[in-house]
């Protein structure tokens, strides 16, 4: 988040109408956004900045009820929130006609069966190669060497081989793929691990003790398998990405809910003592 307003201000000031904070928002949050929309919708540049204004609107509709719902104990687990409404938003503008023929879109019930007894990694590599990302863009999030990615996708030749092929980043079937991506949010289980110890995973900060269980469950779980790669996303956005310039925030401000600046009241010894002032040719402060 912006250097001049720490994460846990933003948010309760955009709540409340802050410029400042609406500012610091889209110079620090517009950057991943278009990042996501690259990835899960067909949209032009010009077409991902409407859709964002938009989203905007929705975001911070009836006092920004669904902004107030996300997570604001960090800025990673409200990045993953933020991430998930987007998701579902740009379901609602695409249609199922936009998603390739060749090959067909995965299911849930057969990306399970793609993914079972694949070790942990290469079923990383698997689902979001499935999801959208080159090669080279999957070096970036999971950090690894290409020849590593290079035999994750060994299972995936078979059935679809032509999205190994691709050299940007973008969704072959982004209708499909949101849906499955929904789903494996909603199949969330009691024994799933919450978003805040896996962030403590990738940071290093577990104990074998805690992350090995984790992992166990999550090489069997579509639902953690979606939180790990989200979380995954959203860290490789924020570190690849500079913040929203200046001169194009101003445009995204009309989209969403700011107070007009209250003037500041003058207490009632002050305006006893101006006019006497006044006529002196003097200020009170």
């Amino acid at each position: 988040m912006s250097n001049l307003m720490t994460f846990h201000k933003i948010l309760p000031g955009c709540e409340e109408g802050n410029r400042a904070a609406w500012r610091a928002f889209l110079a620090d949050n517009t950057p991943m956004v278009f990042q996501l929309f690259g990835v899960y919708s067909p949209w032009t540049p010009e077409r991902c900045l409407d859709a964002w204004r938009e989203a905007l609107r929705v975001l911070s509709a009836d006092q920004c009820t669904p902004l107030r719902s996300f997570s604001h104990q960090s800025e990673r687990e409200f990045l993953v929130d933020l991430r998930a409404f987007l998701l579902d938003w740009i379901a609602t503008k695409l249609e199922p006609s936009q998603d390739a023929e060749d090959p067909p879109a995965p299911t849930v019930e057969t990306l399970a069966a793609l993914l079972k007894g694949l070790p942990l990694l290469h079923q990383e590599i698997a689902f979001l190669t499935l999801a959208g990302y080159s090669q080279g863009t999957l070096e970036e999030v999971l950090r690894i060497t290409p020849s590593a990615a290079g035999e994750g996708l060994d299972r995936l030749r078979a059935n679809y081989a032509p999205v190994l092929n691709r050299s940007e980043g973008q969704c072959s079937w982004p209708s499909a793929w949101i849906g499955i991506s929904r789903a494996a949010r909603a199949s969330r289980q009691k024994d799933c691990a919450p978003l805040r110890l896996l962030i403590r995973v990738l940071d290093g900060q577990a104990s074998w003790y805690d992350k090995t269980p984790v992992e166990e469950h999550r090489s069997a779980c579509l639902h953690c398998l979606e939180l790990w790669t989200s979380l995954l996303e959203v860290v490789s956005w924020e570190r690849a990405t500079a913040p929203w310039p200046a001169e194009k925030i101003e445009p995204l401000l009309a989209a969403v809910p700011i107070k007009a600046r209250e003037k500041p009241k003058t207490s009632l010894l002050a305006r006893m003592l101006a006019p006497i002032c006044r006529s002196r040719g003097e200020r009170f402060y």
